[in-house]
């Protein structure tokens, strides 16, 4: 019997909504057997379930992709209910049936969390929750979906399952306790009738703003309250300006009243930070035309920080105010100034971001929406949608998309079709290098792979890779250019896996 486990972890807590909206693959979709797990157990629950491959057939079969969004079919109105530490975690595996009696011990990852949800549903109608980590899926192995709370407080809801050979195994949360600590509950042939939102495997795609700038053409965000308020600003995103015919901006919050801005001046290509009449320069900076940069600036405790490509190229003591008009935010447009060029991943958040964490994290198109001090985060990828807070854009003038590769460390391609036995990391070859290597990765199935690299501190120093993948092997390229000579470690992890190794780098 294929068993769908249930039981409950370390939780974390999702938002969902019930809407009419129907998902584009799924199993079922109407009737069935009502269950009150997971989100009708007050005290809390944990459940488990394995989705067979070719199960997901409606209207017809799922591709490989990315899973983007899970619905859930409702077999009863309920809600308002609040749930404390709600989770979601997705694994694939090769198994075709849970061991009678054991909860899936492989390698799950958290694909969404809130540490309190509150949720409602209507009869037959699908519960969606969109995921803050998107799951690379692989049609050709199981999918396992584990959910659990621990507890909630109003009118709870019952899921539609449907009996078959598949099934599921629970864990009851222990009432009194407050770390989520669960118990063997039961195990049958259910399955959840659920399905899922799939977006094709990764294609980068980016705004493209017309050379030269008109400030005509940007990206209009209605004022929210969340966007005033702030003590502390750090705004990061990657450019590509078409010339310095014009200033190019990147994020500008209240017009002409500069509540915060980052911009890169025309003709000096220096970026600034302006707030009301306060402008700060990075004059040790400029951005060439045409190619890819990763900029960001940290504003609070008195000090104003430039990063280009991770590094923290200029610093300058300044406290400036930051507005507090409820004037639009705009992407691509400051009072007057336009952009040029593209601009892709632009995250605005209301804390300082470290040097380590914007250099090892600019790579990284996943960050999750609970990040602290995450307020914004806008991919591009042909929608203007922002994952955190809702701060969706609208655009003006003439601005389209292009797709792009816009990390300058590494390109990643697979070396062949065939699903390796085992988890594994290559050594670098050449090595010693200058300035260019190449690494090798395998994973037997799809998970969410990070590379990072570390200087010989210990110190990380880049993110080579931070993306799902599907299962296979992996050829990373990798260009140390802008790296000084020395001896560093670059490390994977792939859910429990991790492995380390040493390279050289001589110029």
């Amino acid at each position: 019997m294929k068993k769908i486990t249930v039981f409950f972890f370390v939780c974390f807590l999702f938002a969902a909504n019930s809407q009419s909206q129907t998902p584009q693959y799924y199993n079922a979709n109407s009737g069935g057997i009502g269950n009150t797990i997971p989100f009708n157990q007050a005290s809390g629950y944990k459940s488990q379930w394995l989705i067979g491959p070719g199960e997901y057939s409606q209207p017809t079969s799922a591709p490989a992709g990315i899973i983007t969004k899970l619905y859930i079919n409702m077999s009863s109105t309920g809600g308002p209910a609040t749930y404390t530490q709600l989770t979601i975690k997705m694994g694939q595996t090769a198994l075709t049936v849970f061991p009678t009696g054991s909860a899936y011990t492989g390698q799950l990852d958290t694909v969404y969390y809130n540490a309190s949800a509150t949720l409602s549903s209507t009869a037959n109608t699908w519960l969606v929750f969109t995921l803050t980590k998107p799951f690379n899926y692989n049609p050709s192995q199981s999918l396992v979906i584990e959910i659990s709370h621990c507890g909630f407080t109003g009118s709870g809801m019952s899921v539609w399952q449907i009996a078959g050979t598949t099934g599921i195994f629970r864990r009851n949360n222990i009432p009194g306790t407050t770390s989520c600590v669960f118990t063997y509950a039961s195990q049958d042939s259910r399955i959840l009738q659920n399905g899922i939102d799939i977006a094709p495997p990764s294609v980068n795609r980016c705004l493209l703003f017309p050379t030269p700038g008109v400030n005509t053409n940007y990206i209009t965000i209605p004022h929210q309250a969340g966007m005033i308020g702030f003590t502390s600003v750090t705004i990061e995103g990657w450019v590509k300006i078409g010339g310095t015919a014009t200033p190019n901006t990147v994020l500008n919050k209240g017009g002409s009243s500069f509540d915060y801005q980052l911009g890169i001046n025309a003709t000096t290509a220096n970026p600034f930070f302006r707030a009301g009449t306060t402008i700060v320069i990075a004059t040790t900076i400029t951005v060439t035309p045409g190619v890819w940069t990763h900029l960001a600036v940290t504003v609070g405790a008195g000090t104003i920080k430039f990063y280009k490509n991770g590094v923290m190229s200029f610093t300058q003591a300044s406290s400036p105010t930051f507005g507090s008009s409820t004037l639009e935010m705009r992407i691509g447009r400051g009072g007057n100034d336009p952009c040029s060029g593209n601009l892709d991943e632009i995250r605005l958040w209301n804390v300082v971001r470290s040097d380590a964490e914007i250099s090892s994290e600019m790579c990284n198109k996943w960050i999750p929406n609970n990040a602290t001090g995450l307020k914004g985060k806008w991919h591009f990828d042909s929608t203007l949608v922002d994952s955190v807070n809702g701060w969706n854009g609208t655009i003006l003038g003439n601005v389209g998309y292009d797709t792009v590769t816009w990390c300058p460390i590494t390109g990643v391609q697979q070396t062949g079709t065939e699903v390796p036995v085992t988890y594994m990391l290559e050594q670098n070859y050449p090595n010693p290098f200058n300035p260019s290597t190449t690494i090798k990765f395998s994973i037997p199935k799809g998970g969410y792979v990070e590379i990072k690299l570390y200087d010989i501190l210990g110190r990380e120093v880049a993110t080579l890779v931070s993306d799902p993948f599907t299962a296979g092997t992996y050829s990373v390229e990798f260009d140390a250019s802008k790296l000084s000579s020395g001896v560093y470690f670059y490390k994977i992890t792939v859910g429990n896996f991790t492995d380390t190794k040493k390279m050289v780098l001589i110029k």
